[in-house]
């Protein structure tokens, strides 16, 4: 490593001898380090401001702080209550929905019972019909056999037996 010299005015020297001892570091090492942080910040030192790092600190952090604010005002809570609304309306339309499913489905279930209701009256109505045929067809083939044994008393023509076949 090759030992350079650098000329600073007096005043500055006395500066570097106050930080040096401050930090615990001979002159040349804080000098590399005041290089290599220079370097990585991109901060200028002959454009530098004479304020104390920890005072824009806390002008950054009020303005942070500050933005913060501003959008939770402006964007977060609008949005929350935006969401909020909309969950309640949606809870609101699927009662409204749920009451009408559980409406038709009564509705469904009474047509139902009213339709089956009609239907066992019709069929009880029809049945009454059908046991009327079926006695009229009945006293008819009694009748009938009736008018066989008249005319053939002894059977002899075999319409009874020709009768009761067809009968049963």
């Amino acid at each position: 490593m090759a030992k350079k010299s650098i000329l600073i005015k007096e005043f500055h020297h006395k500066e570097l001898v106050k930080i040096s001892k401050t930090f615990g570091s001979q002159y040349g090492d804080l000098i590399e380090s005041m290089i290599i942080y220079f370097k990585k910040t991109g901060i200028n030192p002959v454009e530098a401001i004479n304020e104390n790092p920890a005072a824009m600190v806390k002008v950054l952090d009020k303005r942070i702080v500050s933005f913060l604010k501003v959008q939770e005002r402006d964007i977060l809570k609008p949005l929350r209550s935006e969401v909020f609304q909309h969950a309640k309306e949606q809870k609101e339309q699927f009662s409204t929905l749920l009451k009408w499913v559980q409406d038709s489905i009564i509705k469904i279930n009474n047509f139902d019972r009213d339709r089956t209701i009609t239907l066992t009256e019709e069929l009880d109505k029809l049945k009454g019909e059908l046991n009327k045929v079926n006695r009229k067809i009945h006293k008819q083939q009694e009748a009938f056999m009736e008018i066989a044994d008249l005319i053939d008393t002894k059977n002899k023509s075999g319409i009874k037996g020709t009768l009761k076949s067809i009968f049963e």
